[in-house]
């Protein structure tokens, strides 16, 4: 059994998150630990309040669990303060685990930004260094590289900032208007992975379902090239299995169709 480790935050709608980290690794055949690094109250229709993990407890989250457990691969999703970020940069220079993948969260489906300037300089300083992949969206995307991205070849120039920092880079494009497509920029190779826009308000948990299923495959032994397309197509058919759950965009379906 692989085992992957999911540092993320919570979402009290279990749309996205660590609930969305756990259904997708567990779909896919491995185990998922967890370590929480901060709790929403949100529903489909926004986040109405946040309370951080005190970053001691990140801290002894990671190493109770890196303690007795050798993870195959690592997600790091939502780091809300600078205490998450700190925890996390430590754990990755003493532990070294293999096949880091960070989605850098700044701002939720629904509109709230959940990281400001100073956490951002930390992740472009201290995290973007030990990881293997991350994977920002257009507009995340944009705030690593310092550039606005709108299009292919936005992406592709951010890209290639983000690469120069450290860690391959896939830019999701999730978010294009015409199209779905993300691109791999690995400072040696570059790789599209494209497909029709599915039309759906449904995408709740995209994001987080991208990054943990690369980890997972990553961490199965996948090539970074082979392991990206099959995480695209993992994420697309679970848009497509998205249904609607309270008054405002529902989440994605990684691990079942709902029958009921």
């Amino acid at each position: 059994m692989k085992i992957i480790l999911a540092i993320a935050g919570s979402d009290s709608c279990g749309g996205a998150g660590i609930q969305a980290d756990i259904k997708t690794i567990t779909g896919l055949g491995a185990h998922a630990l967890t370590v929480i690094t901060a709790l929403t109250a949100q529903n489909s229709q926004g986040i109405s309040d946040v309370y951080p993990v005190p970053e001691r407890f990140i801290a002894r989250q990671l190493n109770a669990v890196l303690d007795d457990v050798s993870p195959h691969g690592v997600k790091i999703g939502m780091l809300y303060s600078k205490g998450a970020v700190k925890a996390v940069v430590d754990f990755l220079r003493c532990r070294r685990p293999p096949n880091v993948v960070l989605d850098p969260v700044a701002r939720a489906t629904t509109g709230r930004r959940l990281m400001d300037g100073h956490i951002l300089s930390l992740v472009r300083d201290e995290l973007l260094p030990l990881v293997a992949v991350v994977t920002p969206n257009l507009g995340e995307a944009g705030l690593l590289s310092g550039k606005t991205v709108k299009n292919g070849d936005d992406m592709l120039e951010a890209g290639r900032r983000i690469n120069a920092m450290g860690p391959a880079v896939i830019v999701t494009g999730g978010h294009l208007e015409d199209h779905c497509e993300d691109l791999l920029v690995d400072g040696k190779d570059i790789a599209r992975f494209a497909g029709p826009k599915i039309r759906t308000p449904n995408t709740h948990g995209s994001g987080c379902v991208f990054s943990s299923a690369l980890a997972t495959y990553l961490g199965g032994g996948k090539k970074l090239e082979r392991a990206a397309k099959m995480a695209h197509e993992f994420a697309r058919r679970a848009i497509e299995n998205g249904y609607e759950c309270g008054k405002g965009p529902g989440p994605v379906g990684p691990g079942f169709v709902p029958t009921l």
